[in-house]
Order: structure tokens, then C-alpha cells, then sequence
């Protein structure tokens, strides 16, 4: 069987990536079709095809989704494919207009990640109080485009979601999107890694001097994004005697010698940083849209053998870690976590080696691949 996985991003991406090796290792063959490639050279996919996505086409505009559509007809009529594994809204809305057999995998949760997009303008305006006329226009513009956005998506979603089978990432977007689409064809693929990935880590070592490693790629745009905000975290580090932190993604200039950012690292050597340290944050102010947010960082730090410290409104993270996560309210809740556990390594210690074997048993993504294959078997 030929597999279309068709994006409106770019490679590398893991979960993509994923599900294609699922795939190939059961004798499919796997073709990818997105944005173009950002210094991609894996050889998993057959073939490889450029499609140009703009945000005036994701938010439905005629001419500029027609251009869209117009490439991946193109696309369609070489690759000729059997199943489309459509990731995300966009690509899984212009699959449906050809009438091909197509699974929908919903990495964002898209009328949720509409509202975000909506907050980030809004944002973005009162920063603007008092500028040039013309930059205000242009937002006050974007904003009635995102309110559009919020009603667009969130009917594409429904329609899409109550004709065709579905992969989502947690078992709380699952239950949602079986109540909007009114169907059972909802199957969870969480973002956990391959078994390949980690077989050979090896048990925990113990470490005398306490150091937590906050994982992401979002660097300063965090500033943009609400449910992403991390401002303060590098002051309780710099002012309080909690250990250090290494900073993983982040291109940036430490002002504290307690503070080092990595930049950008390969997978295996993010996890080879990440095991240097006991534990591992998402430290990401309170928001609503938590309630719905499953960070693949949460698994990739307890397969590396860290603890896990996370806001407490992140409940799928919680629920899925059981005792091998702490959360907490706010910084100065995290910080006094953080100097009990300085004191105490051995206590840290023995949660981290429960946290490995809990994630080495558990937290799998061929636990759960099974649910790909369903899906397709029901287009």
C-alpha cells in the first residue's frame, strides 16, 4: 500500500517521521508532500514533494487555497496513492475535496489552537497602543481574521472528524473530538518515543549536585505565545540556591553561571544532555488551553531518567506520569520544590530510577501503533 503523509510543515518531523517508519515496517511504501525541507536527509520516505502553504490559505481564502490545491493535485496524480495520512486541519480540509480515502491526525487540536492564534493578536494590538496607524490597521485586520479562523476551523474540524478516522495525541482531545464529531473512529498515538530510539539507555546514574534542563524550542517567542510563557524562570535560578539549569533549543546568551543554553540539538544528543541532569521542567505559566496540552518533552525527559516537575495545569502530563512527575502552582512553589530536593539527591534518585523503568514499560510508541493501522483499515 502507498501512503501519501501529507503536511502543511516541513521535515524533520518526529511524529510524522513515526508513523512513516510504522508504516514501512510492516512493507508499506511512504511518501511525504509539505512545506519545503528544512536540512532533512533521512531516507524514509520514497519521495519528497514540495507543497507551498500560506496562513491567508489556511484560514480558507479562495485564491490562495486554489494555489494550495492546485500543487497537490499535481502531487496526487504522480504519487496515485491508496491512503492519505493527513496531519493536522489544513491538509486533511484540501484532501477531502478529492475524494481519496484519507486518516486525520490532529497533532494541535485545532479549534483550540484557533483561540490561541486569537490571544496572540490581541496581544500583539496592545502592544501597539499608540503607533502608526498603519501597523494597527493591519492587526486590527489579522484579529478579524483569527475570529474568523476560530469559527472556520472549528466547522472543518467537525466535518472532518465525523467522516473520517482519526488519531489524536491524548485520551482527553480524544473524548472531545468523539463528542464533536459525534463518532467512536477516535484512536490515541501519543507522542512517546520509539522503541528504537532508547532501548540502549542505560539505568540512571546518581548525581551529588542537583541541575534541572528545561527542553523547547521556543526561545523568545515564548513572549508571543500565552500558554508558553516561562517569564521569571531564569531569575529564581540566578538569585536562588536551587541548582542550575541547562536550557535545551535555545540559541541564547546566559547572564548567570548557573544558567547554559545548548541551542539546537539532534535527538540523540538531546537525550544524551538531558541524562546529565535529575530533572526535567515544563515550567510554563497557568493557562485554560492546558487542560488539552501533552508535551512530547514530558517522555523524552523520564525515558533520559529525569523527574519530572510540571505547572499543575497541566493535567494530561500529570495523569500520564502518575508518581514520576511534581507539579507545581507558581515559581516560588517550584523553587521550594527545588531545595528540598537539593538536600535530599537519594529520595530524588530513587524516583528517578522508578521514573525510567515506569517510562521504559509504559511510555512507548509502539504500545500504541496498533491504532494507525486501525485507523487505516477503516477508510
Amino acid at each position: 500500500m502507498r501512503i501519501l503523509h501529507f503536511s502543511n510543515d516541513a521535515l524533520p518531523d518526529w511524529r510524522i517521521e513515526k508513523s512513516a517508519i510504522s508504516a514501512l515496517n510492516v512493507g508499506h511504501e511512504v511518501v511525504f508532500a509539505g512545506e519545503k525541507l528544512l536540512n532533512y536527509n533521512r531516507k524514509t520516505f520514497s519521495k519528497i514533494y514540495e507543497i507551498r502553504w500560506s496562513w491567508r490559505a489556511r484560514r480558507g481564502i479562495p485564491f490562495y487555497w486554489h494555489s494550495v490545491k492546485k500543487q497537490v493535485e499535481r502531487v496526487i496524480r504522480e504519487v496515485r496513492p491508496d491512503i492519505v495520512h493527513a496531519h493536522d486541519l489544513f491538509p486533511a480540509k484540501m484532501i477531502s475535496e478529492f475524494g481519496l480515502p484519507f486518516v486525520y491526525d490532529d497533532h494541535e487540536y485545532w479549534s483550540k489552537c484557533s483561540k490561541i492564534l486569537a490571544e496572540v493578536n490581541e496581544n500583539n494590538l496592545q502592544s501597539l497602543a499608540g503607533g502608526l496607524p498603519r501597523k494597527i490597521a493591519r492587526k486590527l485586520a489579522r484579529k478579524f481574521l483569527n475570529q474568523y479562523a476560530i469559527h472556520l476551523w472549528a466547522n472543518w474540524e467537525k466535518r472532518i472528524v465525523s467522516s473520517n478516522p482519526t488519531i489524536t495525541v491524548s485520551d482527553k482531545i480524544a473524548e472531545e473530538l468523539k463528542a464533536i464529531g459525534s463518532t467512536d473512529e477516535v484512536f490515541v498515538v501519543p507522542n512517546y518515543p520509539m522503541k528504537v530510539e532508547v532501548k540502549d539507555f542505560e539505568k540512571p546514574c546518581f548525581h551529588n549536585k542537583l541541575s534541572s534542563a528545561y527542553a523547547g524550542s521556543e526561545g523568545r517567542k515564548n513572549l508571543r505565545y500565552p500558554h508558553l510563557k516561562v517569564d521569571g524562570l531564569m531569575d529564581i535560578f540566578a538569585n536562588r540556591d536551587i541548582g542550575d539549569l541547562v536550557v535545551i533549543g535555545w540559541e541564547e546568551k546566559s547572564s548567570s553561571p548557573k544558567i547554559k543554553y545548548t541551542g539546537i540539538l539532534s535527538r540523540q544528543d538531546m537525550f544524551e544532555e538531558m541524562s546529565k541532569h535529575s530533572i526535567g521542567l515544563i515550567p510554563w505559566k497557568k493557562h485554560w488551553v492546558h487542560v488539552f496540552t501533552s508535551p512530547n518533552r514530558a517522555y523524552e525527559y523520564v525515558h533520559a531518567g529525569l523527574f519530572v516537575m510540571c505547572t499543575s495545569s497541566l493535567k494530561i502530563v500529570r495523569e500520564t506520569l502518575k508518581d514520576s512527575c511534581a507539579t507545581f502552582e507558581d515559581y516560588n512553589d517550584l523553587a521550594s520544590q527545588l531545595e528540598y530536593f537539593k538536600e535530599n539527591m537519594d529520595e530524588l534518585y530513587n524516583k528517578r530510577l522508578k521514573t525510567f523503568e515506569f517510562a521504559r514499560n509504559n511510555l512507548i510508541w509502539e504500545n500504541y501503533e496498533k491504532n494507525i493501522f486501525h485507523a487505516y483499515q477503516l477508510c
